[in-house]
């Protein structure tokens, strides 16, 4: 008898309810509401598989605690000026400290064509000129008349400059630089396409500004400028690699000065940036599978509770809570044969 009332005290904390009886009986709708959850739940499944394999990006704001003292700028831009052996093209940069730095010998200039669209320059190309931007990139000699016709300069390559604000030119000889040569007036055209222009490595989703960009020149003597702030950034992937590098924001503006008026103007393209005090940390975050398993679980058997509950409320209020007398009647049957 203790025994008794000690097993009936238990199964007072039985946590698992038994099904009603009534949901032992089958039916078509009971299938079909289980096929349509089946399906709801399988599109949730998937969705929460996706979750669980979608890397998230966390951002924090802090000072920048890096101690470099230079700045990798990566360009690769196209200008609409023919390239010869005495190149128009004249890369420097001006920085802060009043340091001066002529990088044109740092970069690769070869001839190119010029078009709004890479890849439609690219598939244009002859063969011959091919032949010439081959030779050029590997400092072979090459024909200067069929660079010439090429008609376009393209620049690029990484340079390494001081990491203080500063100005980096992009003009000809003989503009606003002594030089015993000057660009004759009329082959002057700043007309560029910007393929590339970042500061440091890349890292996933980095979105650079300039690139794929395009500005026609409407004047021999015009100016582009570029103003840019730098926000140093630190990138943690998932495997915990650290990217040191930057990214940026610009605004730009361009200004045509008619020839006769144009003294003291020096006409190119000028890249002007500065550098933030504030530094970015972006950490790579992935749901662990513990996290996973957890909302699956949950919405499982959630979706399967809420969806039994509704079913039942709308058949009580469907029957006016009342019960299906034929519900039970094959249990009956069989008790009164026996």
């Amino acid at each position: 008898m203790a025994f008794s009332q000690w097993t009936h005290k238990v199964a007072q904390f039985d946590a698992f309810p038994k099904v009603d009886a009534d949901n032992q009986a089958r039916s078509e709708k009971g299938g079909l509401l289980t096929i349509l959850l089946a399906c709801f739940l399988a599109l949730l499944s998937l969705s929460e598989f996706s979750e669980y394999r979608t890397i998230h990006n966390d951002y924090r704001f802090i000072v920048d605690p890096t101690i470099e003292t230079s700045i990798q700028i990566n360009m690769d831009l196209t200008v609409a000026m023919p390239y010869t052996l005495f190149t128009v093209i004249l890369v420097h940069v001006y920085d802060a400290s009043g340091q001066r730095m002529h990088l044109t010998e740092n970069l690769r200039l070869v001839p190119a064509q010029f078009s709004t669209n890479r890849a439609e320059q690219e598939k244009k190309q002859e063969p011959r000129f091919m032949q010439e931007v081959i030779k050029a990139a590997s400092g072979k000699p090459y024909d200067e008349n069929i660079a010439v016709e090429m008609g376009a300069c393209r620049v690029f390559g990484s340079i390494y400059a001081n990491k203080v604000a500063a100005n980096l030119h992009i003009t000809s000889l003989g503009h606003g630089y002594h030089s015993h040569t000057h660009t004759d007036h009329k082959l002057l055209n700043f007309t560029h396409r910007i393929d590339k222009f970042s500061f440091g490595k890349q890292y996933p989703d980095l979105v650079n500004p300039l690139d794929k960009s395009v500005e026609i020149a409407q004047d021999h003597f015009e100016v582009f400028q570029y103003f840019m702030s730098i926000v140093p950034t630190t990138y943690i992937d998932s495997g915990k690699d650290i990217i040191l590098t930057n990214q940026y924001a610009v605004t730009d503006s361009r200004k045509a000065v008619p020839e006769g008026k144009a003294i003291g103007t020096v006409p190119g393209i000028f890249f002007k940036y500065d550098i933030e005090p504030i530094s970015v940390q972006i950490t790579e975050t992935r749901q662990s599978f513990t996290h996973f398993l957890i909302r699956l679980c949950g919405i499982i058997g959630g979706s399967v509770v809420t969806v039994g509950f509704i079913y039942r409320s709308i058949k009580f209020v469907l029957t006016g809570g009342k019960e299906d007398p034929n519900l039970y009647a094959p249990t009956h049957n069989i008790m009164r044969s026996v």
